[in-house]
């Protein structure tokens, strides 16, 4: 045993000790542990990098660093602790606190340029906070570009920075000009959001704005500011900030303020941030409700937070007592605080769409708050069953105008049909911000990874919501109104005051449907399948027959057609462009199913039946329009195509909005281009000409058939003699593949087209004859890929039947009516 001196003796040799050296050697490999259950333990405390990719803003500061015309670099933390640290000098949030590393000065300056003189004073190194570049462009006028989201290349729209030292009167022009949205709100009278220090108010303002396309192909938004006091400070946001210390500082006043409440932490954020949890109970009881609200998982969509704050402020006040005796509600007002103190518009620190992770089940290192809410769905799914009524997601939209919801889609004779369509209604029926008719109960394939869609997938729940607040204005029948946070406050507080009337409303109905379907089924148990069948697509208006819900049962039926024009909308509903491309992924795997789903069917143009029911309503006899204003489709498709596709893809949808954008000559410039291109790369197109009567082509408004070739085929199906010339200039040895082109007469009703179909289906039909030219094309791509397939050709000159049907019509023989009688006779004979 060592006595101390010697211990003491080997402490500078313990020293001297180098430390171990890291194990480099990759022929170890530790895979077949992993697949047997170890998981290594993972150390959260570390540093989560940050990156922000931006070519044009980098390009920008080097191109104006060189003319000395750069005056101010925003803030590009280089990992989330330099974050905090930095945001925390002036926000008071609490974050986990790890190991820092040494960060690199960031090039070529941090905030103002020091080496210019420059009395306007740019700032927005502070929480939420994002302005990247300032480049002064004249005495007078700056541009500005915004930084990207963490960790991905795109995302700008949201800005929110501090500009101060103007004079009294002084008036100056700022342009914001990398927004990557080709629509939005300002094209429509929305404003920059603006605090003075004078008023200490947040409203819209600015003067001559105006939303255009930049020289760098991204689109520009440019305003006047005009200075009211000397030394004044602005702040200038794309919409009224709530950040996440604001957050927590009315979170500790709600809970010192209401007694019924529950605060505890819901989780821990990638970045270290802990998001509080609400849960609002009184009485206990067995056959309680439960709702689940959240809010702000998107960064930019800062409105959704008010309208939660307001929802708080009634759930928190005496007027929101009568609901805990019936409910349990729990609130996570800020699933996304990484982003909203970085200043992101819609992702969170892994750069990723928090609300299209749902569907994800390797989300609980990246998108931890992501799965703490699937489990709390899960848990009071698991605890309430089918009381698990609701789920309620706030966001922020930047197109349309007024307050809306996204819901489930159910059959119209379905019950929930009704049911996930009362709390929309009651809402519009309370105040003029809800616009019922710009609701849409669908979930499509672009959403169905989303929080709503996941949910209402897994748990069907009826009304589970994504509640839309617009950025802008909301209008009524006689006037526009400008947002600002009292209306968003009033709006919260009107939703929790509806949710009380759901309840109530939909429990009462729930009890007289169950009770009229049950003798519904007593009765309709010994009659036929036809009439069960009936009697259940009329269930609902049965069941509420006589009753106080009979009026709204009605009116909601009857909404279906505005819903449908209200879809029709223009801007106010298109899609939102950060989805796009999200979309246009999705739906590729959408058209090859349902291309090969259409295989067998003939090359045809297809019009489904709720399209014609539209065209027929909208170009009605009564409603005399011009001929261009019309619908008219055309199906071009090289004879090489073994499918035909009548789908537009993406990138047509894409093109064909952007061309419904521009003005009247720029579009039918842009037309006749599309078509040209369409024809030379020899590709199908579907091409919708929206209305524009006076600045066409005058050989368009002459004669609009010309352009649009009909060829002689014997499948072509014509309602109506028509004659068509080829386009000028076009290959017809290549397009005289054509199979088939239909247009839609204004005079053909459904009736019509019924007795048309009925008509042709007792006809007989003759095999269609194949042209030299198709056939030419045909045989030479065989004989090409001959070898490679080994495959026969098998050669028929003269018929070849495309379905069963007609080739059974065709070649079926005829039995005279004596064979049956004989047969019938020798039949009994056998018997006997």
């Amino acid at each position: 045993m060592l006595n101390q001196d010697a211990d003491l003796n080997m402490q500078p040799f313990h020293n001297q000790i180098p430390k171990p050296i890291a194990l480099t050697d990759e022929t170890i490999s530790l895979e077949n542990d992993m697949l047997l259950g170890w998981a290594p333990k993972l150390d959260y405390s570390k540093l989560l990098t940050l990156n922000f990719n931006n070519q044009l803003n980098d390009q920008i500061i080097s191109d104006a660093l060189h003319n000395n015309q750069l005056i101010y670099v925003g803030f590009r933390p280089q990992d989330n602790g330099q974050m905090h640290k930095q945001y925390s000098t002036t926000s008071t949030y609490p974050f986990k606190r790890s190991k820092a590393n040494q960060n690199k000065t960031q090039f070529p300056f941090l905030g103002m340029n020091p080496t210019c003189n420059c009395r306007i004073q740019f700032n927005s190194i502070f929480e939420s906070g994002n302005l990247d570049v300032v480049k002064q462009v004249s005495e007078f006028e700056y541009d500005l570009y915004m930084r990207v989201d963490g960790n991905t290349q795109g995302h700008t729209s949201w800005y929110n920075f501090e500009l101060s030292g103007m004079k009294k009167g002084e008036k100056i022009q700022l342009n914001i000009c990398n927004f990557t949205k080709s629509h939005s709100l300002y094209e429509r009278g929305m404003k920059p959001y603006i605090w003075r220090s004078t008023t200490q108010e947040w409203l819209q303002g600015g003067e001559n704005v105006c939303y255009r396309t930049s020289q760098n192909n991204n689109n520009c938004l440019s305003f006047g500011i005009v200075c009211n006091q000397d030394n004044e400070l602005l702040r200038i946001a794309y919409c009224v900030p709530y950040t996440y210390s604001q957050l927590l500082e009315y979170c500790d006043d709600l809970e010192k303020r209401c007694n019924h409440v529950k605060r505890s932490i819901f989780c821990e954020s990638l970045g270290g941030v802990q998001l509080p949890m609400f849960t609002f109970n009184k009485v206990k009881n067995k056959n309680k409700k439960c709702i689940i609200i959240q809010a702000r998982i998107h960064p930019g969509e800062s409105n959704g937070s008010w309208v939660m704050q307001g929802v708080l402020d009634y759930l928190s006040s005496h007027q929101g007592l009568k609901i805990f005796e019936k409910c349990v509600i729990k609130v996570v007002p800020m699933m996304n605080p990484d982003g909203v103190i970085l200043g992101n518009y819609r992702t969170g620190l892994a750069g990723k769409d928090l609300n299209r992770k749902f569907r994800q089940t390797d989300e609980k290192i990246l998108f931890p708050t992501v799965q703490a809410m699937k489990k709390l769905v899960k848990d009071q799914y698991k605890k309430f069953g089918n009381n698990l009524i609701a789920f309620i997601d706030l966001h922020g939209h930047s197109i349309k105008k007024n307050v809306f919801l996204y819901g489930p889609e159910y059959a119209l004779w379905n019950y929930n049909y009704y049911k996930c369509r009362i709390l929309p209604k009651l809402l519009s029926q309370k105040t003029d911000m809800f616009r019922f008719y710009s609701s849409i109960f669908r979930i499509s394939q672009s959403k169905k990874s989303t929080a709503r869609g996941v949910f209402a997938e897994l748990y069907d729940i009826v009304n589970c919501f994504t509640i839309e607040t617009s950025n802008g204005n909301y209008y009524t029948q006689n006037q526009t109104y400008e947002f600002n946070t009292k209306h968003w406050l009033k709006m919260g507080w009107i939703i929790g005051e509806t949710l009380v009337e759901m309840i109530d409303t939909q429990t009462e109905m729930d009890q007289i449907f169950n009770l009229k379907n049950e003798d519904l089924k007593r009765s309709n148990r010994f009659t036929k399948n036809s009439s069960i069948k009936k009697s259940i697509t009329d269930s609902c208006q049965i069941s509420f027959q006589n009753t106080k819900f009979q009026k709204l049962i009605d009116e909601l039926k009857s909404d279906v057609d505005k819903m449908n024009q209200s879809c029709s909308e223009g801007n106010s509903d298109s899609l939102d462009d950060d989805e796009i491309e999200e979309e246009s992924i999705e739906n590729k795997s959408e058209e090859v199913s349902k291309s090969k789903s259409i295989q067998s069917k003939p090359l045809l143009s297809i019009l489904y039946q709720t399209q014609k029911s539209k065209l027929e309503s909208k170009y009605s006899p009564g409603q005399q329009k011009p001929l261009l204003q019309q619908t008219i489709m055309l199906s071009i498709e090289h004879c090489q195509n073994k499918v035909y596709q009548p789908y537009q893809s993406a990138a047509q949808r894409m093109i064909l909005k952007k061309i419904a954008s521009r003005s009247l000559p720029k579009k039918s410039t842009q037309l006749n281009n599309y078509i040209n291109n369409c024809a030379n790369q020899q590709q199908f197109a579907t091409i919708e000409f929206f209305d524009s009567s006076q600045n066409v082509n005058q050989n368009m408004q002459q004669n609009p058939h010309s352009l649009f070739p009909r060829p002689s085929t014997t499948q072509l199906e014509v309602m109506d003699d028509e004659k068509f010339t080829p386009i000028p200039g076009l290959n017809q040895s290549i397009y005289s593949g054509f199979k088939r082109h239909t247009r839609l007469r204004s005079n053909l009703t459904a009736q019509k087209q019924k007795q048309l179909r009925d008509i042709k289906r007792f006809q007989t039909k003759s095999p269609p004859q194949i042209t030299m030219n198709v056939r030419n094309t045909i045989m030479n791509n065989t004989q090409t890929n001959f070898e490679a397939m080994k495959l026969k050709l098998k050669m028929r000159l003269q018929q070849e039947p495309t379905k069963l049907s007609d080739s059974y019509h065709s070649t079926r023989p005829s039995i005279p009516p004596s064979f049956y009688s004989v047969r019938r006779n020798v039949i009994k004979r056998q018997k006997n």
